[in-house]
């Protein structure tokens, strides 16, 4: 009853109020991500454009790649204040999915090694394609000088993209 009572006098904010004050944090969050990509220089060889979701960011990186048509970056600013980079390269114009390779026990031992021994982790999203990917936690502020380490670190995939082709086709 006692419970009851202290909920009732405003114990505890109300279900919308959580939303906009993590609304708040991730428009803030965005907004600093956006000021990075804008002023730092390896960020602007990535062409960068407004993804459907209010706190996404997506472009795609396709200058000197060896191995990946190209590389297309999603950027994602969580409610649980966290930052997503999922990059996902194209294999002859077509995302590497589980469902279409030539060896699949072999492509996913693959990523697991490079997980292993990589800057950034591998796996696959709910479609079953793979991504390379990197995360941050914002418990200590935007982490700016990280954010343009992985960002000057995405070309760097296409190599590994390179280590997964003997599994993709025969």
């Amino acid at each position: 009853m006692m419970t009851a009572l202290v909920l009732a006098t405003g114990g505890l904010p109300p279900l919308g109020a959580q939303q906009s004050v993590n609304d708040s944090v991730q428009a803030a969050t965005l907004a600093q991500l956006e000021g990075v990509i804008a002023s730092y220089e390896p960020a602007k060889a990535i062409r960068w454009y407004r993804a459907n979701d209010a706190f996404d960011l997506d472009g795609y990186y396709d200058k000197g790649l060896k191995w990946s048509n190209r590389l297309e970056i999603h950027i994602t600013v969580t409610r649980q204040q966290t930052i997503w980079i999922r990059v996902y390269p194209q294999y002859y114009e077509h995302h590497i999915n589980l469902d279409h390779v030539n060896n699949a026990n072999g492509l996913m031992q693959q990523m697991l090694k490079m997980s292993y021994h990589n800057f950034f982790f591998w796996g696959l999203d709910d479609n079953r394609t793979a991504f390379a990917g990197y995360q941050f936690t914002l418990e200590s502020g935007f982490p700016e000088a990280a954010v343009k380490e992985v960002i000057k670190s995405i070309p760097l995939i296409d190599g590994s993209v390179g280590d997964l082709t003997p599994f993709i086709y025969p």
